[in-house]
């Protein structure tokens, strides 16, 4: 996706984040903004679903085609994990040292940080 594509859709995010926000807080409100779209207070749930869905639709188009950070450190050290392998280490043991090196200690985020890490490797 291009850079300007990206911003116009950074920038609709942000746009309908405040809108969705100020939809959910004044619903049913008769002195609301949304009055001056629609005179109906019945409407203003199905305005925020709207919303929301907006929000939702747009934070899945800005993050599908997004490159992992994982995988792309992974891939510029692609010559050193190549190299360790041939030298013996296992995916296990080149993960936990990646993730060392990285500065994580242990724990749940550690252990989703290893299971992605071996993942991108079976892949190299």
């Amino acid at each position: 996706m291009k850079d300007s594509v990206r911003k116009v859709l950074w920038v609709l995010l942000a746009v309908f984040m405040v809108l969705a926000f100020y939809a959910i807080f004044n619903a049913g409100n008769p002195n609301s903004l949304f009055r001056l779209i629609v005179a109906d207070p019945g409407y203003d749930v199905l305005i925020t679903l709207i919303l929301g869905g907006c929000v939702f639709v747009l934070v899945i188009a800005l993050t599908a085609g997004r490159k992992s950070s994982i995988r792309h450190l992974l891939e510029i050290n692609i010559e050193y994990i190549q190299d360790l392998r041939g030298k013996g280490r296992s995916d296990v043991e080149i993960a936990e040292s990646f993730l060392t090196e990285m500065g994580s200690k242990g724990g749940l985020l550690h252990s989703l940080a290893k299971w992605r890490v071996l993942r991108y490797l079976s892949k190299l």
